[in-house]
């Protein structure tokens, strides 16, 4: 039963963070009408330049943190500039091509700079994970399954056009 009880609520956690995966997915295809195959790429990019600025050159986290988001800004410029904006009067199926290429690029480029092996990025704030009796929850879990307080309703989030 501990077992059972252990995988449920790791299962709730990574379910949350899927689902903030598939929103990013479904934001992305409302404003673009393509599905963006780099997504995932964008991501590891942001995390490996707070590895870079953080562990790597041992700046501060926050300035780390901020150069890091200003790298990412640039690299949306320059993917927008060098894959959307060329192909924008073109059908779905060459952008789609273009964003699965840009997703090897990054994929491969990561992989040749730094390996196969995970680098280690120490979180923002120090708080322990939450035992209760035998089921231990990571202290990221519960932050990225509750709700945000300022939100009384949650929006209609769908990839499909509503009804008439």
């Amino acid at each position: 039963m501990d077992l059972f009880l252990q995988l449920l609520f790791t299962g709730i956690g990574i379910g949350a963070v899927y689902a903030l995966v598939a929103l990013g997915f479904v934001l992305i295809f409302r404003a673009t009408n393509v599905v963006n195959f780099a997504q995932g790429e964008f991501s590891m990019v942001a995390a490996y330049l707070m590895v870079v600025f953080s562990v790597d050159l041992e700046w501060p986290y926050w300035l780390s943190f901020l150069l890091a988001l200003a790298g990412m800004a640039l690299l949306g410029v320059i993917f927008n500039l060098g894959v959307y904006y060329p192909l924008r009067h073109r059908t779905f199926l060459p952008v789609i091509i273009a964003t699965i290429g840009a997703s090897i690029l990054l994929a491969n480029s990561v992989l040749a700079i730094y390996g196969p092996q995970p680098q280690v990025l120490q979180g923002w704030f120090d708080t322990p994970g939450i035992q209760l009796g035998p089921v231990y929850l990571d202290s990221q879990y519960p932050r990225s399954c509750r709700r945000p307080r300022r939100i009384r309703k949650w929006p209609r989030c769908s990839a499909f056009p509503s009804p008439p």
